[in-house]
């Protein structure tokens, strides 16, 4: 299992309180966010694969389960965003549904 590393700015620095959720991912591309909808003007993104067997692909729209970026089981991604710029972010599983913690701030 992948661990991000301790950081003194992962959450030192959150301007308000992050949103958090859990999403669930199948395989038919669908963007994820933590709430409702994706979170107006945020700067990071978390996403944990809580499966203990299947991977999840990440990226644009049109990610599949060949092009997209791995989170392997377990793992955990973080992405950092301009919050000027609204940016959707894309999850399909590689194979049955999987569980997903996301968190945006």
């Amino acid at each position: 299992m992948e661990l991000l590393p301790n950081r003194d700015d992962a959450l030192n620095s959150t301007v308000r309180t992050p949103v958090t959720g859990v999403a669930t991912v199948i395989a038919t591309a669908a963007e994820i966010f933590a709430g409702a909808s994706r979170l107006a003007g945020r700067r990071r993104m978390l996403i944990k694969n809580e499966s203990d067997s299947l991977r999840v692909r990440i990226g644009s729209a049109s990610v599949t389960q060949q092009n997209g970026f791995p989170i392997e089981p377990g793992a955990v991604l973080e992405i950092e965003f301009d919050p000027e710029t609204d940016v959707p972010i894309y999850a399909i599983s590689e194979g049955a549904e999987v569980e997903v913690a996301v968190m945006e701030y």
